[in-house]
C-alpha cells in the first residue's frame, strides 16, 4: 500500500489506508514521542552492546535509505534477549523531539530477536564543525543507493555519552506496529553540514512522522555497556 509524509496519503491517513495500517491511527502506545532532557525515572536494565564489524549495503525504500548488513554484525542484548542488527536507517529532520525541539537528524539502528521482538536504538544528530568519521559509511550509501560492502563501526557511531532514554512504542511507519523497545541516546552525534544536506536530499523532502501522545507512558533513564 503506498504511503506518504504527506498529502491524501500522509501519516495523518495511514490508518484508514490498509486494515494493516489500523494502529497508525487506533493504537494506543505510537512513536515518536517528545522525551524530556532528563528522565524523571531509571531504568535497573542496561542495554548491552556487542560491536562486531559489520559491512552492509544501501537501499533506498522510497522513504529513507537503509543499511542492510550482509552477513552477521552487531547485536544488543535487553533484558536477557539477544537482538541482532536488522537494519540502520535515518529520518530528517529528528522524529524524537527534546522538550519540544527537534534535531537536524536521527539514525535508527533496528535489531529484532528470532522470534520477531523489535527494539530501536535511537541516535540523534545536529550540526557540528568537522565531518564525523564513523557515520560517513552511512552518508556515501545516502548519497549512492545500491552500494555494498561499507563497513559500519557500530560502536564508534553510538555517542561517547552512555545515558539513554527507553519507553515502549512502536514503529513509526506503515503499519505502526507496537511493542517495540525504544532506547534513544540522550546526547546526539554531530555530523558536519555537508553530511547533513547529504541526508536532507535522500530524505525525499522530510520522512519524519510527527510526535504522539505519551499516554501514561514515562520514558526512564539507563546506561549503555559495550562488550566485545
Amino acid at each position: 500500500m503506498h504511503w506518504t509524509y504527506d498529502g491524501d496519503t500522509g501519516q495523518d491517513a495511514w490508518g484508514g489506508l490498509s486494515d494493516d495500517f489500523a494502529a497508525c491511527s487506533s493504537g494506543n502506545a505510537q512513536s515518536p514521542i517528545d522525551l524530556p532532557a532528563h528522565a524523571a525515572e531509571t531504568t535497573p536494565e542496561h542495554l548491552r552492546v556487542t560491536a562486531e564489524p559489520t559491512e552492509a549495503e544501501s537501499v533506498d525504500t522510497g522513504h529513507t535509505v537503509q543499511l542492510v548488513p550482509e552477513g552477521a554484525g552487531s547485536a544488543v542484548e535487553w533484558e536477557g534477549l539477544d537482538h541482532d542488527l536488522a537494519q540502520v536507517h535515518f529520518h530528517a529532520p529528528s522524529e524524537h523531539t527534546v522538550d519540544g525541539e527537534a534535531l537536524a537528524a536521527e539514525f535508527h539502528l533496528v535489531h529484532t530477536t528470532a522470534a520477531g521482538d523489535t527494539l530501536v536504538v535511537g541516535v540523534l544528530a545536529q550540526e557540528g564543525p568537522e565531518q564525523n568519521a564513523a557515520w560517513q559509511p552511512f552518508v556515501e550509501g545516502a548519497e549512492a543507493p545500491g552500494t555494498d560492502g561499507l563497513a559500519l563501526d557500530v560502536e564508534a557511531m553510538l555517542p561517547a555519552d552512555p545515558t539513554f532514554e527507553t519507553y515502549l512504542g512502536s514503529l513509526t511507519t506503515p503499519p505502526c506496529t507496537e511493542g517495540v523497545r525504544w532506547v534513544v541516546y540522550t546526547t546526539p552525534v554531530e555530523l558536519s553540514a555537508d553530511q547533513l544536506a547529504v541526508l536532507e536530499e535522500a530524505s525525499h523532502g522530510h520522512n519524519a512522522r510527527t510526535t504522539q501522545p505519551e499516554g501514561d507512558r514515562h520514558p526512564a533513564g539507563g546506561t549503555v555497556v559495550l562488550a566485545h
